[in-house]
C-alpha cells in the first residue's frame, strides 16, 4: 500500500513537473516572440548580417568605446547606446549589415509615447513663447511608407562650445505616432551610401515589429518599398566628408598655417564660415594670401580655383616658360579668363607644354560677365597674390574678381 501510494505521490510530482517545464517553454516562446529580437532580418544582396558587437560600432566612427565613468561626447553616447541594446534582448535589438568595410550598424528599440502638454494657462503661455526648435534632420527616402531622416555629422564634445564633425552618419527612423501611444525606433550608424542603409532597413520585417507596438502603426506598408526623396534615386556611395571635418582634418596634420589662416580653418571647422562669401567678408584684405587648402575648403575644392592657383604658383617656380605658356599662365590666373579665351591655342599648333594646357580645361567654358547693376562692390588697392604678381582685386556681388599681370 505504502509503495502503491509512493509511486503515485512520484507520479503526480512528474505530471507538475511535466506541465511546469512545458508551461515555461510556451512562456519564454511568447516572451520571446514579444521582444524585438524575434524579427527577422535578411542581408541585401552581396551584404552579410551578423548581431552587432561594439567593435563594429567602434570602426564605423573611428573611435574606441570611453568608460562609462568619462564625459560621453555625442559619438560615446550612439556607441553606448549600440553597446546596451545588443546586450540586453529586454531593451532591443541590434544587427550589422557589413559589405567589405562597409558598415550599416542597426538597432530597434521602443520609444516612450510624448507628454502631453499641460492644459494650464501658464503652459500655454510658455507653449506659445517657446523658441522653435530648428530642423536640422534631412528626409533621405520613405521605406514601407515611413520616413527615413539623416541626421547632422556632428558630435558634441563635453566643454566645447562647438561640436566636432565626424566622417560617420546617422539615420533615424520610426513606425508608429507617438502622440497616440509608444513608438519603435530604428537607429543608424554607418559608413556607407544612403542607399544601402534604406536597403537595410527595408531588410527588417517592419510588419512584424510594427505588430509588436501597443498601438501599430496603420500607415506602415511594406510592399511600398522605399522611395528616395531627390530626384535620381538614392546614393549608392557614400558621401564626401564635409568641409568641416576637412578642416579638422588640415588642423591635425600638423601644418603650421599661421595667421589668420589656422583661425580661419577653425572658424570652417566650427561651421562659422561654410563658403567664399562668406571667407572674404571675414578676411576680405587678406585673401591674395591665403593657403590653397583653404582655398579649397571655402571653394569646395573645384577644379577652376586649383587651376587658377597652380597657374600662379608656376609662373613663380622659376622655371623658363616660352611666351605662349607665359601668356596662357598669366590669363589663367585671372577670375576672369575662361576656356573660350584659349580656343586658338586649344585648335593651332603652339608650342606649349601639356600641363600648361591642361589648366585651361580646368576653366568654365565661357567667360562670366558681370551684371551691370551688381549691388556690391568692394574694391582693394593692388597687393601682392602669392604668385610673385601685381593683382587688383574687388568684390562683386560676393565675387572675387582680379586683374594679374598684363591685362591682354
Amino acid at each position: 500500500m505504502r509503495l502503491m501510494m509512493l509511486a503515485i505521490g512520484v507520479a503526480m510530482v512528474a505530471v507538475a513537473a511535466a506541465i511546469v517545464f512545458t508551461f515555461k517553454i510556451v512562456w519564454d516562446d511568447y516572451v520571446y516572440n514579444q521582444q524585438l529580437v524575434s524579427v527577422e532580418v535578411s542581408a541585401p544582396a552581396g551584404w552579410q548580417v551578423v548581431p552587432y558587437e561594439t567593435r563594429h560600432g567602434e570602426a564605423i566612427v573611428v573611435e574606441t568605446l570611453a568608460p562609462r565613468d568619462q564625459p560621453a561626447s555625442t559619438t560615446q553616447r550612439y556607441l553606448r547606446q549600440f553597446a546596451d541594446l545588443s546586450a540586453d534582448p529586454h531593451k532591443g535589438a541590434a544587427w550589422t549589415f557589413a559589405q567589405g568595410e562597409e558598415l550599416v550598424a542597426l538597432t530597434m528599440s521602443f520609444g516612450p509615447q510624448a507628454r502631453k502638454a499641460g492644459g494650464s494657462v501658464f503652459d500655454q503661455l510658455r507653449a506659445a513663447n517657446a523658441t522653435p526648435a530648428p530642423v536640422v534632420d534631412v528626409s533621405v527616402a520613405t521605406i514601407a511608407g515611413q520616413t527615413l531622416k539623416v541626421k547632422p555629422r556632428l558630435s558634441d564634445i563635453p566643454g566645447e562650445e562647438f561640436p566636432q564633425p565626424v566622417l560617420y552618419r546617422r539615420f533615424a527612423y520610426q513606425i508608429g505616432d507617438p502622440e497616440v501611444d509608444k513608438v519603435l525606433n530604428l537607429s543608424v550608424l554607418t559608413n556607407s551610401s544612403d542607399a544601402a542603409v534604406a536597403q537595410a532597413i527595408a531588410s527588417v520585417d517592419l510588419t512584424r515589429a510594427n505588430a509588436l507596438l501597443p498601438t501599430p502603426d496603420p500607415d506602415l506598408d511594406q510592399s511600398a518599398g522605399i522611395v528616395s526623396a531627390m530626384d535620381g534615386g538614392l546614393l549608392t556611395v557614400a558621401p564626401e566628408p564635409t568641409v568641416a571635418y576637412r578642416a579638422l582634418m588640415l588642423l591635425q596634420g600638423g601644418r603650421d598655417f599661421g595667421e589668420p589662416w589656422t583661425e580661419a580653418i577653425l572658424k570652417v571647422q566650427n561651421g562659422q564660415i561654410t563658403n567664399w562669401d562668406e571667407f572674404a567678408a571675414a578676411y576680405p584684405d587678406s585673401l591674395d594670401d591665403a593657403p590653397y587648402e583653404l582655398l579649397n575648403l571655402v571653394t569646395g575644392g573645384s577644379e577652376e580655383v586649383s587651376a587658377r592657383y597652380f597657374a600662379g604658383a608656376m609662373l613663380g617656380s622659376g622655371r623658363q616658360w616660352n611666351d605662349h605658356e607665359h601668356y596662357i599662365l598669366t590669363k589663367v590666373s585671372q577670375l576672369e579668363s575662361a576656356q573660350s579665351d584659349f580656343w586658338e591655342y586649344m585648335s593651332g599648333d603652339y608650342d606649349v607644354a601639356p600641363e600648361v594646357l591642361a589648366l585651361i580645361m580646368r576653366l568654365p567654358e565661357e567667360r562670366t560677365e558681370p551684371e551691370a547693376d551688381a549691388p556690391e562692390v568692394r574694391s582693394r588697392p593692388a597687393v601682392s597674390n602669392g604668385f610673385g604678381q601685381s593683382s587688383q582685386c574687388r568684390m562683386e556681388g560676393g565675387v572675387r574678381r582680379c586683374t594679374v599681370g598684363s591685362s591682354n
